[in-house]
């Protein structure tokens, strides 16, 4: 019997499957303290055959650095090839490089946006600076080499912290509120980026990375797990330059999105973290009857994702969305809700019914949802 839990975590996704006798958890939520216990009841496992974070938003990636922090049985981690790009730097010179982002930072016109992501959004991916073009392949083994360089090096804070004193270099360093802002965020994620990297190399895992955007080859992956937009590489990603890096690594629309399929096309698994999903890749090898993980939480930021997959005949009335959520005003959205997919939510709004683990096992013949299942209420 296979099995799929959406794990209610306070905000994010954490999602977990059973399956051909693999335990895979597709990231792990905000909680990095509470996320390692509440995996443990949840699922009664100790042990996790993949680990997949799909990108460095900390309500997708700070459970599981918990994970890893508390010395969980982990085979293999699969992360953003993309963050291979600076990661040597990231690990051994981490003060030059967030001082580099944050000259970045104050040297261009960031108009409305106060966070890595929205930075993302209005970059013109053809105006990238810093970027040295035809750069020779560097092997990935480089960056371990690093990190065993710096040994177990797993709390790294930028020197300044987050006291009194930081707050102050950084008013006189960035000029308007909205900078320091971004340099606040920056910092962090090159943080979580960094110890994801150390903490995964020291557990003796396996690290597998995918780099977003290229085209995945026919065996890419496992057969009970294959990436949709993204293709397993051994090279180090193309440099970029600091702010670039930690943008894109946060970036929505750069979210990993992984398939599990079945020998019988029957109680298929689509991982769609927070993509829209608007990408050159085939979304019809789904199925009609599979679980899709409802993109970015059911935003209408997101509303292309659901076109989609509709276009693409993966939402119909066999399909079932789940969403995983905090308490949000504005999500979902009405392409969530006005889905003919059935549909469940971790929590749904207005709040009225309880937090929930949303739970469906297979015989391999579909999805059958738990007795105790609260179908979505949201309004």
């Amino acid at each position: 019997m296979e099995k799929f839990i959406s794990i209610s975590v306070n905000q994010g996704d954490a999602f977990y499957l059973e399956r051909e006798e693999r335990k895979i958890l597709v990231d792990g939520g905000k909680s990095r303290n509470g996320f390692p216990q509440q995996f443990l009841r949840t699922t009664n496992s100790e042990s996790i055959d993949i680990l997949v974070c799909t990108h460095a938003d900390a309500d997708h990636i700070n459970g599981l650095l918990g994970l890893l922090d508390q010395g969980f049985s982990i085979a293999e981690v699969w992360l953003p090839g993309a963050w291979t790009s600076r990661l040597e730097d990231l690990i051994n010179r981490p003060d030059k490089f967030i001082f580099e982002a944050g000259i970045e930072i104050m040297e261009k016109d960031h108009g409305d946006e106060s966070n890595l992501e929205e930075i993302d959004e209005s970059t013109n991916p053809d105006c990238i600076e810093n970027v040295t073009p035809d750069e020779p392949c560097i092997e990935i083994s480089k960056i371990y080499s690093a990190i065993e360089t710096q040994e177990k090096n797993n709390e790294w804070k930028y020197r300044f912290s987050f006291e009194p004193l930081f707050y102050h270099q950084i008013h006189k360093m960035l000029g308007r509120d909205r900078d320091r802002d971004i340099y606040i965020d920056a910092i962090k994620t090159a943080e979580k980026i960094r110890e994801m990297a150390i903490l995964a190399y020291h557990s003796g895992a396996k690290i597998r990375w995918f780099e977003f955007g290229q085209k995945p080859t026919k065996n890419c992956g496992e057969k009970y797990l294959r990436p949709i937009n993204s293709r397993e590489t051994f090279q180090i990603s193309k440099r970029k330059s600091a702010l670039e890096y930690l943008s894109l690594s946060k970036a929505n629309k750069e979210s990993l999105v992984f398939h599990s399929p079945t020998e019988n096309g029957r109680a298929n698994v689509l991982f769609s973290a927070d993509s829209d999903l608007a990408f050159n890749s085939n979304l019809q090898k789904v199925g009609a009857d599979s679980i899709i993980t409802a993109p970015h939480h059911g935003s209408e930021h997101n509303k292309n994702a659901y076109q989609e997959l509709t276009n693409n005949n993966v939402i119909t009335n066999e399909s079932i969305l789940i969403r995983s959520d905090g308490k949000y005003k504005s999500r979902p959205g009405n392409s969530y809700l006005q889905s003919v997919a059935k549909r469940a939510c971790t929590l749904c709004r207005p709040y009225i019914t309880p937090k929930q683990n949303v739970i469906f096992e297979s015989n391999g013949k579909g999805w059958l949802a738990s007795k105790d299942l609260n179908w979505c209420k949201c309004k």
